[in-house]
């Protein structure tokens, strides 16, 4: 303290400016300091005097005015206290002493508006996730960014630590897809840039995939001892390579196709074993799913679709199958009248399980009365003519008469043949339209001898060496000739070259071919004979070559 300059008698003290100048002199010299008993350190006692201090002289301190008659320079500033009091404060002290803890309580306010909610979200969030509402919880710490470990529960380890809790309880399959959750999570947070903030145990996506892999081959080895098997498939295909995963998908496949056959889903069954056709003996079960569909189809009269399954079965007896279908379908086509069909579908029919001989010669009649209905003769001539076992020669006779009848031309070579084929039948109606189209008497036959007209026949055996000769005589009544010429149809269908004559037929006239027997085929040959003139057939005669 500085020592007063003056005192009044009611012990105040004056200072003047030049004297508080020296604030820093201790009130009472020889004073101690109240710290311990110590002296300040910038005090020193030598020679029993204090350092730094001026020695006073007659009670005055160095510097300090001496005041007369209690008065105080006029340029002098003051501060008065009481005797007794305490040094005073300035005024930016004492504001200092009321803002400081103003802002301190404001800051702590501040803090307290923004951390508050931050703990109480974050607590929110930690009670979520012991209630299994993880999407919940996840969302509150994406929301939190960086408060406390927030940002890498958002990005995974929340998904991680849930999917944990699920493994633990065997819930492998849900495990698994939050393991995923949290992989992707932390690999976008990670491509991201935050890839060094890591949770406490320094898992990262690469852990998490892992884990969302084994955890779904655990949840597909669950679902397949289950007989999940679309469930365990398509968990092992989930995981990826971890272990034996592709193994495992093909052998929930097959499982599940041994079970679609125990309960005769064989379209299942059928499409699953075509894509692992080499596992196994999957063959050898196509091959009876095959077989037993089409055992189905025949017995619901699909027969189209049953022998499409037998055929590719090759299993057991289904040749033999296959051809029923087709023997039922047939039938269901000769009811509707359906003959063309019917008959496709006996053709069809392996003879080893039965040649349909009478079933088609039933087609064959059918489709003949259809033509003849039609007025299409000739081709009801056709279909009566396939027949084999049923007697059908007269319909086929009323047929070419009416064919006659309908093109009764002699350049029309079926009329003609028709005719020719009738008359050396004996039939009289036929003969009677040939008078009445040639107006020649014509007469024809075959033996083996050039000069034998006595020995007629209308059959010969044809032999290696020798000839056959077709005689045929010609009568006219009245002086009328004409010039011919012929050609020989042989029963395969081929035609020989032209035949000629030198000499013009007249009433009388006879003439002979000659065909070398060597190699002839066998069966109906046919002579034509044309008059040049006209160019109409003349005659057409039929014989058979033994």
């Amino acid at each position: 303290m500085i020592n007063p300059v003056q005192e009044d008698e009611e012990g105040t003290t004056v200072l003047t400016s030049s004297q508080m100048g020296h604030a820093d002199v201790q009130e009472n010299t020889g004073a101690q300091n109240q710290n311990g008993g110590n002296k300040p350190e910038n005090q020193n006692h030598a020679n029993g005097q204090t350092l730094g201090v001026q020695k006073q002289t007659n009670g005055q301190i160095p510097g300090v005015q001496k005041q007369t008659n209690g008065q105080i320079p006029d340029n002098q500033d003051i501060m008065i206290r009481k005797k007794g009091e305490k040094k005073g404060m300035s005024k930016g002290a004492k504001a200092a002493l009321i803002i400081i803890p103003i802002l301190v309580v404001a800051a702590i306010a501040v803090l307290a508006v923004i951390y508050v909610p931050k703990f109480r979200k974050y607590n929110e969030a930690e009670d979520l996730m012991t209630q299994g509402k993880v999407e919940e919880a996840v969302t509150i710490y994406k929301d939190l960014g960086d408060f406390k470990d927030s940002y890498i529960k958002g990005n995974g380890a929340a998904y991680y630590r849930y999917a944990a809790e699920l493994e633990k309880d065997g819930r492998n399959l849900e495990a698994a897809e939050y393991y995923k959750k949290s992989a992707n999570s932390m690999k976008a947070a990670e491509d991201y840039g935050r890839s060094d903030d890591k949770n406490s145990d320094e898992i990262d996506s690469s852990d998490a995939f892992d884990k969302a892999d084994q955890c779904y081959y655990n949840a597909g080895m669950d679902q397949m001892n289950a007989a999940s098997y679309d469930s365990a498939i398509e968990a092992f295909k989930n995981a990826g390579t971890y272990k034996d995963s592709s193994d495992k998908v093909i052998e929930c496949t097959y499982k599940k196709a041994q079970a679609l056959i125990g309960s005769k889903d064989y379209d299942g069954a059928i499409e699953i074993l075509s894509t692992i056709e080499d596992y196994s003996d999957v063959k050898n079960l196509l091959a009876q799913c095959y077989y037993n569909k089409g055992s189905e189809l025949l017995k619901a009269g699909k027969y189209d679709e049953a022998y499409d399954m037998y055929t590719k079965s090759e299993y057991d007896d289904y040749k033999k199958k296959a051809s029923e279908c087709i023997y039922q379908k047939a039938g269901e086509y000769y009811k509707e009248k359906d003959y063309k069909n019917a008959l496709k579908s006996y053709e069809k029919v392996d003879s080893s399980y039965k040649k349909c001989i009478k079933e088609k010669d039933k087609c064959y009649i059918g489709l003949a009365s259809q033509e003849y209905k039609n007025k299409n003769y000739k081709s009801s001539v056709e279909y009566y003519e396939k027949v084999q076992k049923t007697d059908v020669s007269e319909k086929i006779v009323k047929a070419k008469l009416a064919y006659i009848s309908a093109n009764k031309n002699a350049s029309n070579e079926t009329t003609m043949t028709y005719i020719g084929q009738l008359r050396y039948a004996g039939n009289e109606k036929a003969q009677k339209v040939f008078l009445e189209l040639v107006k020649w008497n014509i007469e024809s036959f075959v033996n083996s001898s050039e000069k034998d007209m006595e020995k007629k026949s209308n059959t010969i055996t044809a032999k290696a060496g020798s000839d056959i000769y077709i005689h045929t005589s010609f009568s006219f009544s009245g002086d009328d000739s004409m010039k011919i010429s012929g050609y020989v149809v042989y029963s395969d269908g081929n035609k020989s070259d032209s035949i000629s004559f030198s000499d013009n037929v007249v009433d009388g006239w006879s003439s002979w071919v000659k065909i070398n027997g060597d190699g002839i085929p066998k069966g109906v040959t046919y002579l034509y004979l044309v008059n040049d003139n006209t160019d109409k057939i003349i005659e057409v005669y039929p014989f058979t070559v033994k």
